[in-house]
């Protein structure tokens, strides 16, 4: 093995040791609060460490919305040379930060191959120094840069609401990342239940609609999050974190069961060979 080979395999088993999960928060539609969940989990897993969140909703990134916090420095910043990786990262609380492309720019999705493992190099060395959860909020859609970040995390969240158009935009992200790329268990949030029954029933629906494509695809429930009324005026009641502490504990539990498990092929790497 050449030495550069073996220093390379040396750092992805260094990467499965640490074991810094990757967490997708994704689904297909539009409207149904994936940059709420993202914010709820990435706020109550900063309990249990460093949290860095990617808003990967390219043209329309609203996470800073429901922070407060606009970002000084953007991506496309960083890929134009004005600016350091570091210095687009906008501190949002304590433990909690948040990189973000531009609002009404979907330059991110037009990214030569070489710039783009220039962020994947630079990215990958950067969370494994400084943070502990990696969370990606992906926008709306089932473009290829959506399934393929989905396909390659490690814990792939589908957000889904009980309204029944939701549910089968669902089924067709499931569907198309998995006939493209081979993914077959998935993690799914119930928002806007309004009831622990209606939750599980959402849930049971998805799951069977899911066999109907391959009876290897598994969909693990991990919880769900209330509607309330206020979430309409932009407000974030608090009452809403025990519902994603509990999604968080659920999550946690296989991040503690794959703690000891080295992933055969990272993250960074699935997604550097897509741009190879």
């Amino acid at each position: 093995m050449k030495k550069k080979e073996k220093q390379l395999s040396i750092f992805e088993k260094s990467i499965g040791v640490k074991m810094v999960p990757y967490i997708a928060i994704g689904g297909g539609k539009g409207g149904v609060g994936k940059t709420v969940v993202t914010y709820l989990l990435a706020k109550s897993l900063t309990q249990y460490g460093k949290v860095l969140v990617l808003d990967a909703d390219m043209g329309l990134p609203d996470f800073y919305i429901l922070s407060g916090i606009k970002p000084k420095r953007y991506l496309e910043e960083f890929f134009e040379g004005l600016t350091t990786l570091e210095d687009v990262i906008t501190p949002i609380e304590e433990k909690l930060d948040l990189m973000s492309p531009k609002s009404g720019d979907d330059y991110l999705l037009s990214l030569n191959h070489k710039n783009a493992l220039d962020l994947l190099n630079k990215l990958e060395e950067y969370i494994l120094d400084n943070y502990d959860f990696f969370l990606i909020d992906l926008g709306a859609g089932i473009h290829k840069i959506n399934q393929l970040i989905f396909s390659s995390v490690d814990y792939p969240v589908l957000v889904s609401t009980p309204n029944i158009m939701s549910i089968i935009d669902v089924y067709a992200f499931v569907k198309a990342i998995f006939n493209n790329y081979g993914k077959n268990y998935f993690y799914l949030v119930v928002n806007k239940a309004n009831s622990e029954k209606e939750y599980k029933k959402t849930a049971n629906v998805v799951k069977k609609s899911v066999k109907n494509i391959s009876p290897s695809i598994e969909i693990e429930p991990v919880g769900y999050i209330p509607f309330r009324k206020e979430l309409m005026d932009g407000d974030l009641p608090k009452a809403l974190f025990k519902y994603s502490e509990e999604i968080v504990k659920n999550l946690l539990k296989d991040v503690i069961k794959n703690k000891e498990k080295t992933p055969k092929e990272s993250f960074w790497s699935k997604l550097k060979r897509f741009f190879k």
